[in-house]
């Protein structure tokens, strides 16, 4: 299920498999909320999902990685050593009353 959250929360950013971003509430009012990324391991150069119920791993072989709207990026290493680029829609996370949830799998 493709993520929903980018709709009503900004200042989306990722630090490590943190995803934060400020959500809109039901009454209008914005909260600061923080996710922990789950399953999305760096498989080779290619940021894969792997195992849902375990935290992401991929941030440990990648770097310039960044975020937009549902959108993950990062140049991962390879087996090799090389660095390429990768991205890979973020799936399942919507803004539940101000607060970063996962609803579906990731």
């Amino acid at each position: 299920m493709s993520s929903s959250y980018q709709l009503t929360c900004q200042d989306i950013t990722i630090n490590g498999n943190v995803l934060s971003a400020v959500c809109q509430r039901r009454d209008g009012a914005c909260n600061e909320t923080a996710l922990v990324l789950m399953g999305i391991e760096n498989i080779d150069g290619v940021l894969t999902v792997t195992d849902p119920s375990q935290e992401a791993s991929f941030h440990l072989s990648s770097e310039n990685i960044s975020v937009d709207g549902d959108v993950l990026s990062a140049e991962c290493r390879t087996r090799d050593g090389d660095w390429v680029p990768s991205e890979i829609t973020l799936n399942g996370i919507e803004n539940i009353d101000g607060v970063l949830t996962y609803t579906g799998e990731p």
